[in-house]
């Protein structure tokens, strides 16, 4: 299988698509409700501050003249030349205030994802059993409502700790390297893709309790398939009223993704073939129902997959 930006794309369509089917309507509602509420106050909020970042720009490219009437001969000279300075340099004004304008969208959606990410966890949850169930016929493993809530909580906590520990070094670096300009803005973008596929890949491998470092583990191995989903996510989760309905279609985008790009490619102990597998290559048990069906080999036409999956894609 190849990995392709194309197909992490397609794969949030994919989800929007899934979320119109009636099955998961009922587990759509409440995480929607939580970002139309949130989606109000954060706006709300950003807007209270639209102000104070319209009169920065504004200062930044102001083109009046200085004023030197009052000021002496040697403090005119200084302002004179700090104002011709300026205008040389009026290019990097534009710079900064086209970088202010996208920092203050970019905080506006990491803000929203973070807050939202957390709340909805369980719900996202049961979105990504139910997406799952939908693709394969079979649910992930069975578990009891209050473990499910703790141990959601518990990996979103992980996944938060995971995004701030890394974010400080990539601010760091991005600081350092900041008089280059392209530099930060390419780790930045790169670095905000890789946490939104983290953040929406990681909920179907949750639901079979898989680890933290087996899911980066499973991402990586392709790479641009995986910077394609989350760059969508994040562009996506940056447009407002927009990500109001983003959340719920990452996650069933991120289910579909590992099902049909990463699980059926022999996810560690899912797919087949993988260090899991028992008898006859079907997983730890053969007969265990949430084990997907062996690959259809050629002359093998006995073998089928499950519901919604047409075998490995090339």
């Amino acid at each position: 299988m190849t990995s392709n930006p194309a197909h992490g794309v397609n794969a949030l369509i994919r989800g929007a698509q899934l979320l119109t089917r009636k099955e998961l309507r009922p587990f759509i509602i409440i995480p929607l409700l939580i970002n139309l509420v949130l989606f109000i106050a954060l706006a709300g909020l950003m807007i209270s501050q639209f102000d104070d970042l319209a009169s920065y720009i504004g200062s930044l490219l102001s083109d009046e003249p200085v004023d030197t009437s009052n000021m002496s001969w040697w403090r005119a000279i200084l302002a004179r030349g700090a104002d011709w300075a300026a205008g040389v340099f009026r290019w990097l004004a534009w710079l900064i205030a086209i970088a202010v304008v996208l920092l203050f969208f970019l905080v506006y959606g990491y803000l929203f994802g973070i807050i939202t990410n957390i709340i909805a966890a369980p719900f996202n949850g049961f979105l990504a059993e139910k997406v799952e169930e939908l693709l394969t016929g079979h649910p992930p493993p069975p578990e009891s409502i209050g473990s499910m809530v703790f141990r959601t909580l518990g990996r979103e906590l992980r996944k938060l700790m995971y995004f701030l520990g890394w974010g400080l070094v990539i601010f760091i670096i991005a600081l350092l390297t900041s008089w280059t300009v392209f530099i930060p803005a390419i780790l930045t973008a790169v670095w905000g893709a890789w946490c939104m596929a983290i953040q929406y890949v990681d909920y179907p491998l949750d639901n079979h309790q898989r680890s933290f470092s087996e899911l980066k583990d499973v991402l990586l191995r392709k790479k641009f398939t995986t910077l394609g989903f989350g760059g969508a996510v994040m562009l996506a989760k940056m447009v407002p009223l927009l990500n109001i309905f983003v959340m719920p279609a990452a996650v069933a985008g991120g289910t579909a993704l590992w099902v049909e790009r990463y699980w059926t490619d022999g996810d560690p102990g899912k797919g087949p073939g993988g260090p899991n597998a028992g008898v006859n290559g079907q997983g730890k048990e053969a007969n265990d129902p949430t084990v997907p069906s062996p690959r259809i080999q050629s002359g093998d036409s006995g073998k089928k997959w499950p519901k919604g999956i047409t075998g490995p894609k090339k």
